[in-house]
């Protein structure tokens, strides 16, 4: 009887092992925000600044609008982890996901300094507040969160308190995501700032996309 060949075993080897069936999130992006963000970092309002492990917005302009900075980057079940922190008058940092330019705002997580919310937007122009809870920050203070979108559902960890919310416009493909909030107010700043640290994002399919 012959014995079976080295290519022969090296191919069984190859099937039976776990590389290429991993059911392990992958990473689709790090930020390390170290240096000036990438060109995926396509639009904001406010000033922000990239260094030393930290994005820093705050408000400016004439436009009276919170400061947020907007990235390029196809989602749908997925993990988000960040650090974020309240400077002096902040309100509130908030992480939000856009579809198309034509469908606009899908959802938004909103961590004041005295409440927790999760907002949908089922159609352009609508929101529909699915959580509002009240839950204080420390303003000063770095804080961590977590949101794992899983169809229709998103869990949100802020430190560590957990909240949930359902609503079919969350399963929508996500094309963009921002950074932002209110920093407090139009005097720039010296009102106050936000700022976020440690952003990473898994995608839960296990396929990862390259970063750019």
């Amino acid at each position: 009887m012959k014995r079976p060949s080295k290519l022969f075993l090296a191919a069984i080897l190859i099937a039976l092992s776990p590389v290429g069936h991993s059911d392990e999130p992958a990473l689709l992006l790090d930020e390390k925000f170290d240096t000036a963000l990438s060109p995926e970092w396509f639009w904001g309002l406010g000033t922000w600044t990239a260094g030393n492990g930290v994005l820093r917005g705050f408000e400016s302009g004439e436009r009276r609008h919170g400061p947020v900075k907007m990235r390029k980057l196809a989602l749908t079940d997925a993990t988000i982890e960040c650090e974020f922190r309240l400077e002096r008058g902040a309100r509130f940092a908030g992480i939000i996901f856009n579809g198309s330019q034509e469908r606009g705002h899908l959802v938004h997580l909103v961590m004041g300094k005295d409440q927790l919310r999760i907002l949908a937007h089922p159609k352009m122009g609508e929101t529909l507040e699915l959580l509002k809870e009240d839950r204080p920050l420390t303003v000063g203070e770095w804080h961590r969160v977590k949101m794992v979108f899983s169809g229709p559902q998103l869990t949100a960890t802020i430190d560590d308190h957990s909240v949930s919310a359902t609503h079919a416009c969350i399963a929508e493909e996500k094309l963009t995501f921002g950074l932002g909030g209110d920093s407090g107010g139009p005097d720039g700043e010296k009102a106050g700032a936000l700022e976020f640290r440690k952003l990473r994002i898994f995608g839960n399919s296990g396929k990862a996309s390259p970063q750019k």
